[in-house]
């Protein structure tokens, strides 16, 4: 099998492994998903990929160990999708759920191998997927049809905080600020520093409040 890389967040060495010829048509999975390296093999002529997709279902703790066999093409790093296929089901049903395109968007797929990864692993948590019947009679496995995908959102960046914004709530910035304003200075933190410096050695503001004001300021120089 191949070295995925990459290390669950949940210890899985327990759970059960299963694989995807033991899925009927109507089954369905949830679970975490991640996608592996792939490796190349010859076949003829030319090379086709080999991966794996394992989609780690924590509740029953199974781990269901998908193997993908593509066509490959070195020269752009992109696998192809042929209609009907088990690749190209599965992602044409997760850009159906992810990205609201119809189903059957494409008469077959051409993916980047890489950038799809990347975004399965970084993007999507989870899966919830349902197996078909193949439409080949010579199939050995269903087809997998993504019919649910958590995405993983980034959190929130606070807004970056101005030096407005801190005099308007510090009394003592307050009074810095203004003192650059009465002068013509350009309003920076630098300057408001030597401000508040000067207010402290002239014994205008404590110590206290003075090293409060700097540690305020700090946050607009660490936040932008």
């Amino acid at each position: 099998m191949l070295d995925f890389g990459l290390t669950l967040n949940k210890n899985t060495t327990d759970y059960e492994t299963k694989f995807l010829d033991e899925l009927k048509p109507g089954d369905e999975i949830t679970g975490e998903i991640i996608v592996g390296e792939f490796k190349t093999v010859p076949m003829g002529k030319r090379e086709v990929a080999e991966f794996y997709i394992i989609i780690t279902d924590l509740k029953n703790r199974v781990k269901w160990v998908c193997e993908f066999t593509t066509p490959y093409y070195p020269e752009t790093d992109n696998i192809y999708g042929e209609n009907g296929g088990v690749f190209y089901n599965l992602i044409d049903s997760l850009n159906h759920v992810v990205n609201k395109t119809p189903i059957n968007w494409k008469e077959n797929y051409s993916v980047n191998f890489s950038r799809f990864r990347k975004t399965v692993n970084e993007s999507v948590s989870s899966v919830t997927v349902k197996a078909l019947q193949s439409d080949n009679s010579d199939a050995k496995t269903v087809n997998l049809q993504v019919i649910n995908a958590t995405i993983i959102t980034d959190p929130e960046i606070p807004p970056p905080i101005s030096i407005y914004d801190l005099a308007e709530e510090d009394p003592i910035i307050l009074m810095a600020y203004a003192g650059l304003r009465n002068k013509g200075d350009r309003i920076t933190v630098k300057n408001i520093t030597f401000e508040l410096k000067g207010l402290y050695d002239d014994k205008n503001i404590t110590k206290h409040a003075y090293q409060t004001a700097l540690r305020e300021l700090k946050k607009v120089k660490d936040r932008g």
